[in-house]
């Protein structure tokens, strides 16, 4: 089977892992194959949303779903400015 080597991984980011594989109960490498294949199958849901949908669908791809509102409105800026002119 074919191997992957990473190279200049943070040392947060191999923190990460070992935490995580602990947490499962896996060991490092197993944990980084399953990130891995999370991400993957993440990225095929989002590239399928992407191209079954119109524009909204694909704007929509682009927002985590946690992020996703009924209400968004912008707040209107208050603050004091001049009027144009138009000379």
């Amino acid at each position: 089977m074919p191997d992957i080597l990473l190279r200049d991984v943070s040392p947060e980011m191999k923190r990460q892992i070992e935490d995580l594989a602990h947490g499962h109960k896996r060991s490092i490498s197993s944990e980084a194959k399953s990130l891995l294949e999370l991400a993957l199958a993440q990225c095929g849901e989002r590239e399928r949303a992407l191209s079954a949908g119109g524009l909204g669908t694909r704007l929509k791809g682009l927002v985590r779903e946690e992020d996703w509102t009924d209400d968004f409105v912008q707040p209107r800026d208050k603050s004091e400015r001049s009027l144009p002119t138009f000379e």
